[in-house]
């Protein structure tokens, strides 16, 4: 964690330099209006208020070592510049500058585009933001909350029930991506309560699919906290409203994982195996929210043969995770190179090579593991962090724990979660 300085607008321009952003690029990463990085630009000696004092360390403590080393090269002069007082004193630049972004991001500079067209745009970045599979979990969290606050302050003043559903679904959308990458970031308990929060978003939305995807999320979450069955409960609940087809599909799978959790193979099997009528409707009938938005809110074969292996995994049979797993992996590996989604191909490289160590095949296991093994920093999540650590532990057990070549690789596994900032449960 980075020691900031207090950050002025000098500072804050300096930053979004070293990054390489545009003024439009650094206020949606920040989740900020772009008229105040504007400010900052044409009012360098300001002091941004509390909020984006904190947003601003946040964004410094998740950029790359590169960018970060860049900015604080770049700010040393900038540093002894804007830290002399002025002869005000700084309690009234506080004032000033507080007073002055307060009206920079005042609701009524955004009543320009017509109600439609806002929605209408907002629906698009949105289908941009959840197939954006490449960007840091970061990234898109700032992101996505700047998208669900351009709706929530579009629906204080739309009256049109129509337009209220459109915006409480990007709200809830917003709100779902903040929960799923608030996981990735290792914020456990807060992603817990965005998720619930976008259930009850999703239901003033109508929107079934939504929901369901929704619960799917919480379900998830309580497979990583191992409490399968609570995400059985949500489970049950879940499929008395969700829409046949994709949806189902997708619980079913997750439910999975639950039942290998706790060691149930034979519901494993029946799940799996109920799931392939629900396969034949969506491939009928396309759910709206996965043809609509698709990207994170749409579940393929990829995602669901990651879900198959993770299941098997735990389990413990690796021949049946390897199958799946390399099965994910090659569907993940056919989609245009902007569009793969590093998360999901490199947890697929994590379960190949935890498959293979099931199997006793330590040198395979290395070899799945090399390009994972190089992820920077600020893309290792939670999700490949906790599926790591499952490889580390098998290997502290036999026949691994007396093979030297295989502790070498635990210590590779132990350096790389020690250099994370994205911790999985313990």
């Amino acid at each position: 964690m980075v020691e900031a300085p207090r950050w002025t607008g000098r500072r804050a321009c300096l930053l979004q330099r070293a990054a390489g952003m545009t003024n439009e690029g650094f206020a949606g990463w920040l989740g900020i209006a772009v008229r105040t990085v504007a400010y900052w630009h044409s009012r360098p000696d300001t002091v941004p208020g509390k909020f984006n004092q904190e947003i601003l360390t946040a964004a410094l403590n998740r950029v790359s070592e590169v960018v970060r080393d860049g900015f604080l090269r770049e700010s040393v002069d900038a540093v002894e510049k804007s830290d002399a007082p002025s002869s005000a004193g700084t309690a009234v630049v506080d004032i000033v500058s507080d007073a002055t972004e307060s009206v920079a991001d005042d609701p009524l500079l955004t009543l320009g585009p017509a109600i439609d067209e806002s929605i209408e745009s907002l629906q698009e970045e949105m289908i941009l933001l959840a197939g954006s599979g490449g960007m840091a979990a970061f990234d898109v969290f700032t992101s996505a909350r700047h998208l669900r606050n351009e709706a929530r302050k579009l629906a204080e003043r739309t009256r049109r029930p129509g337009d209220l559903a459109d915006l409480y679904a990007i709200v809830g959308q917003g709100t779902a991506l903040m929960a799923s990458t608030a996981f990735d970031l290792g914020h456990w308990n807060e992603s817990a309560a965005l998720a619930r929060a976008s259930t009850q978003y999703a239901d003033l939305a109508g929107h079934a699919s939504l929901k369901a995807w929704t619960y799917g999320l919480r379900m998830t979450l309580a497979n990583w906290r191992n409490e399968p069955d609570a995400a059985l409960a949500y489970f049950a609940r879940a499929m008395r409203a969700a829409p046949e087809g994709e949806p189902r599909l997708r619980l079913r799978y997750i439910a999975s994982r639950s039942h290998a959790l706790l060691a149930d193979a034979g519901s494993v099997a029946r799940v799996l195996d109920a799931a392939q009528r629900d396969r034949e409707v969506a491939a009928s009938s396309p759910d709206g929210l996965s043809r609509l938005v698709g990207g994170e809110f749409a579940f393929g074969d990829a995602r669901a043969a990651a879900c198959a292996a993770a299941a098997w995994l735990d389990l413990g049979n690796g021949e049946q995770a390897a199958r799946y797993a390399h099965e994910a992996l090659r569907l993940h590996e056919a989609v245009p190179a902007p569009r793969q989604p590093y998360s999901q191909i490199n947890g697929a490289q994590i379960d190949v090579a935890t498959a293979y160590l099931h199997m006793g095949d330590r040198d395979a296991a290395a070899d799945a593991l090399r390009s994972v093994l190089d992820l920077p920093a600020q893309k290792r999540n939670v999700s490949l962090t906790g599926r790591l650590a499952n490889a580390g532990r098998l290997l502290a057990t036999e026949p691994w724990a007396t093979d030297p070549e295989a502790q070498r690789l635990a210590e590779h596994i132990s350096v790389w979660l020690a250099e994370t900032s994205a911790r999985p449960l313990s």
